[in-house]
């Protein structure tokens, strides 16, 4: 206190300077209208910028909640439309796929078996050999789980195959990366008898319990009959993009153990 007190007396004159100055600027502002004006602007230009800053990190705050909405909403209306797919081309009961929404934290496309992270885990139900979509297409197969990441074996692995389809008929085959483009798979297995042309849409074929039928992969860009075989050999350029994959999909089959049950031999 005293040493504030001694401060003050010392700097008396400094203070009465700078007291007198802004009585002075005060007096000008309201005697003057351009200098009105020219305040008035001031102030509205800075506290438009305070706001837009104030808005831009609300805004900010809440894009997540927001989008995560948007994911919420996008799992629904997939999961009603894979579900309906599923009860007029198989007979199955309603409500047998789940759709869960996740985020990738990391995703491997240069290697020759690459592996993706995402966001949601045990504690989110997800379970090992559940499959992963996204928007434009199949992403991969959980492999593994935490209590909040899931490991996820990428379609861009030489030694996962996918059960696909022809968009028009019951055909099927096998999808399966070779290893070079991230957007270039072949199709093996679908036979000869099908009709295709370049153009064709191949989606999954809904013959295993991992993903519905009718999630669209891709399109035809070249085929050839195997030599020595029924079948065709076939080039597949996918609708999504490897190497910027988006928000995703965990599919939960909800028959999944059911069905898998039924398949194991009786010894």
């Amino acid at each position: 206190m005293i040493k504030l007190i001694k401060f003050l007396t010392t700097k008396k004159s400094f203070l009465l300077f700078v007291l007198l100055e802004l009585i002075a600027i005060i007096l000008i502002i309201n005697s003057h209208n351009y200098a009105q004006v020219q305040t008035y602007s001031w102030q509205t230009a800075f506290s438009g910028q305070i706001n837009q800053r104030l808005s831009g990190i609300k805004y900010h705050f809440y894009l997540k909640q927001y989008n995560d909405s948007l994911l919420k909403q996008n799992a629904n209306l997939l999961q009603k439309f894979y579900n309906n797919i599923q009860i007029e081309n198989t007979g199955t009961l309603p409500g047998e796929y789940e759709f869960i929404p996740a985020y990738v934290v990391s995703n491997q496309y240069h290697l020759s078996h690459n592996i993706i992270l995402i966001n949601k885990g045990r504690l989110d139900s997800i379970q090992p050999e559940m499959g992963v979509a996204g928007m434009n297409g199949v992403v991969g197969i959980v492999q593994k789980t935490s209590g909040h990441f899931s490991r996820v074996i990428s379609i861009l692995n030489k030694n996962t195959k996918l059960n696909v389809s022809l968009l028009h008929s019951n055909y099927t085959g096998f999808m399966q990366w070779d290893g070079n483009k991230p957007n270039v798979f072949s199709i093996t297995d679908l036979p000869a008898d099908a009709p295709i042309q370049i153009g064709d849409t191949i989606i999954t074929g809904g013959r295993s319990s991992v993903f519905p039928k009718g999630i669209p992969i891709g399109i035809i860009t070249d085929f050839a009959t195997v030599p020595g075989q029924k079948s065709y050999k076939i080039n597949l350029k996918s609708f999504m993009d490897y190497t910027n994959i988006g928000p995703v999909y965990v599919i939960k089959n909800i028959l999944k153990k059911e069905i898998d049950s039924l398949k194991t031999p009786v010894e």
